[in-house]
């Protein structure tokens, strides 16, 4: 037996296949260079700015958040950042209360929740430090969904910069626009017109290297022939599959082979948790799902193998018990190449047979596997 696995191992091994980059690895340039063209050029007049320059440009331009953002950021300030940026956190955090008493005299009622007298009236009228915790809670809980509004409105973080009343954000932000982030050296090693109209975000690299089996198995079922059913699937809202689809819109799908991304099979769930499992694809012929299909790909070791390896073992065994549907873990990368990649590979082969390929391997075996079905 042991043989015959590591005759399996020499086929699966000389069939891996190494990653090819087909996707875009960066976003578009996506900057609106034209809307921030006045801000820009007032920018560019100083090559030294000081606290008190940068706050006075902060407050009169306040739209110029976002090219500092975009300077300094992949995508967007964090919400730490943004916290510190627009309150004084040492205050927000403090347990004095005539402290926190005279910091809340400060708020204005631009807070979506709560407003100013409301706060100060209940405040002052508690007795009970309980009851002063709880004013103190819907303060910070307020405070939390402000910050949720800024990230997706960027003009409330303008009116907070403009506002006179609020005079220590943008001072705040330019104190750690120049010390903590370096503005002054930064801007001498920039354009920052051409840095703004040229700048492009990175894509996720998980992301790509989790789409890569998707498009190499999204090739091999065109090659054969298999209809890719995503788009009417997705008109008639169907995400979960019954042992058979009936629909008058997918007559001219009986008695072919069609596949779908991205769908829950009726009552198959996790063995750990027990919720819905969506499979990464699903081959149908005739309507009704015949092969289940999961892929991962793998470049070097890690938990995330060990996690996988414990769901689909679990997972085919279930369906095997109550179903008469095949499940495949397509799964390819230099890993399967590593001492530990063939031992956890023989291991696996014990538990899934002839239902663990790569790509290679999956495109090979393809033609048997739907002459078996039909």
């Amino acid at each position: 037996m042991t043989k015959d696995y590591s005759q399996k191992y020499i086929e699966f091994a000389s069939n891996i296949q190494f990653y090819e980059f087909l996707q875009d690895e960066y976003k578009k340039p996506h900057f609106k260079v034209n809307e921030y063209l006045t801000e820009i050029k007032d920018l560019s007049k100083k090559n030294n700015w000081d606290i008190e320059s940068l706050s006075k440009f902060l407050h009169e331009h306040p739209k110029s958040f976002e090219i500092f953002e975009e300077i300094f950021q992949l995508s967007r300030f964090t919400n730490t950042q943004l916290t510190y940026f627009l309150f004084k956190v040492g205050s927000l955090n403090t347990t004095d209360r005539t402290t926190y008493i005279n910091e809340l005299k400060k708020i204005k009622s631009e807070f979506p929740h709560l407003t100013k007298a409301e706060i100060i009236k209940s405040i002052e009228e508690s007795i009970t430090k309980d009851s002063f915790d709880y004013y103190i809670l819907i303060l910070k809980l307020t405070v939390f969904k402000y910050l949720s509004d800024c990230i997706k409105d960027c003009k409330l973080i303008h009116t907070r910069l403009s506002n006179p009343d609020f005079k220590d954000v943008p001072k705040r932000i330019s104190e750690y626009l120049v010390n903590n982030l370096s503005l002054n050296e930064t801007l001498k090693g920039i354009n920052v017109t051409e840095f703004l109209t040229n700048k492009r975000r990175a894509i996720d690299t998980k992301s790509i290297h989790g789409k890569f089996g998707t498009i190499k198995i999204t090739e091999i079922l065109k090659k054969h022939a298999i209809i890719n059913a995503d788009d009417i699937f997705n008109k008639l809202g169907i995400k979960e599959i019954k042992s058979e689809v009936n629909h008058p819109q997918l007559e001219p799908y009986k008695n072919k082979f069609i596949s779908v991304t991205e769908r829950y099979i009726d009552g198959i769930s996790k063995s750990k948790d027990k919720k819905p499992k969506k499979f990464d694809f699903v081959i149908l012929y005739d309507l009704k799902p015949k092969i289940l299909i999961e892929t991962n790909y793998y470049t070097t070791s890690g938990t995330k193998i060990g996690i996988n390896q414990g769901e689909y073992v679990d997972l085919k065994q279930d369906i095997e018990k109550s179903f008469d549907y095949l499940f495949i873990w397509i799964t390819d990368g230099n890993y399967w190449l590593t001492s530990d990649g063939h031992s956890r590979l023989l291991n696996l082969y014990t538990y899934f047979g002839d239902q663990i390929l790569n790509y290679n391997l999956f495109d090979k075996k393809l033609p048997e596997l739907m002459n078996k079905i039909q």
